[in-house]
């Protein structure tokens, strides 16, 4: 997969020999990081940021969601590894769509698997890093759904100290309640390429979703 190009009119991301396109639906709930002293205007604030692809950055110390294809994620940490000058902590739940596929020279990662949303609460009270990625698994709020807000409070907590990406393929009820509290939310549709005719049909169908999504979390 080579590098990806970025249309900021359509908010598409398109890469390059791909057989997809990635809608941008938009970024909700951004709020300004923790600890209003910081300065959005400074060099060294913006030198902290976390940039895993052209429209995804992730600001110090917020809590984040990516909504995205799988490949999307794993492109990202593949062909970003400075990123382990972070102290990172990848959390997956009961199985992982992402580990699997990393890149062989990732290897200053360390990795703590959450099977229950209370082993979950246990990693986010005990963490020491300051960059977590967590793959959201439906799986942990089964007969537990009280237990989603309560995960949502704590990875807020938790990114009063790091910076959190909570991760998966697509949204549910549980994600959705999460969003909530969430500082940024990056959503991307995948959709197979269609003609020029069909394609201006899906970007307008896809364009109504974007403002639906929007307004949801407004």
């Amino acid at each position: 997969m080579e590098s990806c190009g970025l249309i900021l009119e359509g908010k598409h991301v398109v890469l390059g020999n791909a057989n997809y396109v990635f809608e941008l639906l938009g970024f909700c709930h951004i709020r300004p990081p923790h600890g209003s002293s910081f300065n959005l205007c400074s060099a060294s604030y913006f030198t902290m940021e976390i940039e895993l692809h052209p429209a995804v950055s992730l600001l110090p110390e917020t809590f984040n969601i990516l909504v995205a294809p799988g490949e999307m994620l794993v492109c990202a940490l593949n062909s970003h590894l400075e990123l382990q000058r972070y102290r990172t902590l990848y959390i997956p739940g009961n199985y992982s769509r992402i580990l699997s596929q990393l890149d062989r020279n990732i290897t200053e990662l360390e990795i703590r698997r959450a099977f229950t949303s209370f082993q979950l609460m246990t990693i986010l009270d005990e963490n020491r890093h300051s960059f977590l990625i967590i793959e959201h698994d439906p799986m942990l709020y089964q007969d537990a759904g009280e237990m989603v807000e309560y995960i949502a409070q704590h990875l807020r907590q938790t990114s009063r100290e790091a910076t959190v990406l909570l991760y998966a393929p697509a949204l549910d009820p549980h994600l959705q309640r999460m969003a909530e509290l969430a500082d940024r939310v990056f959503c991307f549709y995948e959709m197979p390429r269609t003609s020029a005719k069909g394609r201006g049909k899906a970007e307008q169908k896809m364009q109504e979703r974007a403002q639906r999504t929007l307004e949801a979390y407004s």
